[in-house]
């Protein structure tokens, strides 16, 4: 129940998640390698008015979020003419720049948002080159591709429409607005577009936000090239995955899955990826920097991207295991990156029959905190 609107622009705007989730093809629940939304701000101003929330993927696709409760009369005369409008005003508002002019415009764009983060879309790339999906990718020729796909992809009318409704306090479901503002859609939304546009339920279940989607007319938005290979190659790489884990001695698999369920009792789930196991928090969804890798004939632990902005950075700097760590096979290795201040470190540990698997549980719980340093945890997938 909202009193507010604003208190759902507010939810979604530090929950992507809440978006991602209603959406299958795009919800990391069903499909771990699916790039995560980057909240790019609140109110953002148009020519027709001030559009809701704006999220952006790593593939260049802006989502456009218009939120209203049942209970608003303006339900279906206001939410889906507004939305288009909201679309067609990226367009018109951006159509005529190119290059860099068009990263300067769609950076002041921004600027204009409520509680402004962003005005450079340099920032905002590198917000986003920390989404999982683009580990040990070519990020100079992403970069470049998105770019072009991001003008791409507001000139030719390419993104995602999302009108979130929710229910007001004290208030009855209003069925007969909302059966009148689907079948408006279905009559107008009958003929293929660039855009996908969803009619979405928001409300809260077990102190959970749960959004499900009531009608869509769908389009498939495409993929950055970089990233379209990848998605073509994931089936085949969980297949040899699975099949370097089905190739494991019987006591790994065993201490892998003990550590597993070690892992939920601090509340972490695991991802199936190509590489094995992602290790997320349970609570948010959110990537902890921390990964099981299966090999051939073993399995690892890594903790990954440890930034110079991290306690144990320094540590490690110095030649230093963290003592959390002592007593672990481990390996430590330095890496150079453009992207993460320089270099930055990263620990695997070598499980065995006789390693402490709650401590190695506990281990990874307290080295891997989520990242709290700014915006770029807004990326949710």
């Amino acid at each position: 129940m909202f009193q507010t609107e604003d208190e759902m622009q507010a939810l979604v705007d530090g929950q992507p998640e809440v978006i991602l989730s209603g959406i299958p093809e795009i919800n990391p629940d069903y499909c771990p390698d699916a790039s995560g939304l980057l909240s790019l701000g609140r109110e953002i101003p148009l020519s027709s008015g001030s559009l809701d929330n704006l999220f952006i993927d790593v593939n260049a696709v802006l989502t456009l979020v218009e939120c209203k409760r049942y209970s608003d009369a303006r339900l279906k005369r206001e939410v889906y003419p507004q939305a288009i409008n909201y679309a067609s005003d990226l367009k018109s508002q951006l159509i005529h720049y190119e290059g860099n002019a068009f990263c300067e415009a769609f950076g002041e764009l921004l600027s204009g948002s409520k509680g402004a983060v962003w005005n450079d879309l340099d920032k905002v790339m590198d917000a986003l080159s920390k989404d999982p999906v683009l580990e040990g990718k070519n990020l100079t020729e992403w970069r470049r591709q998105f770019v072009t796909r991001l003008e791409h992809n507001i000139k030719s009318g390419i993104c995602r429409i999302v009108m979130l409704c929710a229910p007001a306090p004290d208030s009855a479901f209003n069925y007969r607005s909302v059966r009148n503002l689907m079948q408006l859609m279905s009559f107008s939304e009958a003929a293929a577009s660039g855009y996908d546009i969803v009619l979405m339920d928001l409300r809260e279940q077990r102190g959970m936000p749960i959004s499900r989607i009531m009608w869509r007319r769908h389009a498939t938005l495409p993929l950055i090239p970089l990233i379209a290979e990848l998605s073509r190659d994931t089936s085949a790489s969980i297949g040899r995955m699975r099949g370097r884990m089905a190739g494991l001695p019987f006591q790994s698999k065993i201490t892998l899955e003990r550590l597993i369920d070690a892992l939920s009792e601090h509340q972490l789930m695991v991802i199936e990826n190509t590489f094995g196991y992602a290790i997320k928090s349970a609570a948010s969804k959110r990537s902890i920097y921390t990964k099981i890798v299966i090999g051939e004939g073993e399995w690892r632990v890594i903790r990954h991207q440890i930034r110079n902005d991290e306690s144990i950075y320094s540590r490690l700097d110095n030649g230093a295991l963290p003592e959390s760590v002592r007593g672990f096979a481990t390996n430590v290795t330095r890496r150079e990156s453009t992207l993460l201040n320089g270099q930055h470190f990263e620990i695997e540990v070598i499980p065995d029959a006789a390693t402490d698997i709650p401590r190695l549980a506990k281990w990874i719980a307290e080295v891997s905190p989520e990242r709290t340093d700014g915006r770029p945890e807004a990326i949710t997938g």
